[in-house]
C-alpha cells in the first residue's frame, strides 16, 4: 500500500473485507516421529515500531504487531500432548526443524542479527506456575 500512496496519496483498501478475527491456527509442522506441531494464533500486541520509515509528506506508517509463539503438540494418533510456548525471538518462518525433544529455529538477537539455535523441550513445565 505504500507504493500505491506515493502514487495516489487517497489510495485506500477496496479489496474483501478484512476478517474480524484470526484463525486459530496459522501453520503446521510435522515431525519425523509423526507428531503434529500446531501453530496457534494468539492475541496481537503493538510493539510501537513503525512497519517502515515513512519519507517525508509520506502519511505515518502503521505499527508492527506481534504474537506469541505457541505450538499445540498431537502424536500420531490425534492425542493432545501438549503446549509449547517459545522463548522471545523465536521465528516461525522458515519452518522449525522438530526432532525428539529438540528444535532448531530461527531466532534474531537485540542488534537484529539472525541465528540457528537449538533448543530443548521442557516437559511437565507450567510457564504460568509461581517460580517458573
Amino acid at each position: 500500500t505504500r507504493n500505491l500512496r506515493r502514487v495516489d496519496p487517497a489510495w485506500s483498501w477496496n479489496g474483501p473485507p478484512i476478517p474480524d478475527v484470526k484463525p486459530a491456527y496459522r501453520g503446521f509442522t510435522p515431525t519425523a516421529e509423526g507428531h503434529l506441531w500446531v501453530l496457534l494464533h494468539g492475541p496481537g500486541t503493538d510493539t510501537g515500531e513503525p512497519a517502515w520509515e515513512a519519507g517525508p509528506g509520506e502519511p505515518d506508517a502503521p505499527t508492527v504487531w506481534s504474537e506469541p509463539v505457541r505450538f499445540d503438540v498431537f502424536d500420531r494418533d490425534g492425542r493432545y500432548l501438549g503446549r509449547v510456548e517459545a522463548p522471545d525471538g523465536f521465528q516461525t518462518h522458515p519452518l522449525p526443524v522438530i526432532r525428539g525433544d529438540s528444535v532448531w529455529a530461527v531466532v534474531t538477537d537485540a542488534l537484529e542479527v539472525e541465528r540457528v539455535v537449538r533448543f530443548r523441550v521442557e516437559r511437565g513445565v507450567d510457564p504460568g506456575a509461581a517460580g517458573a
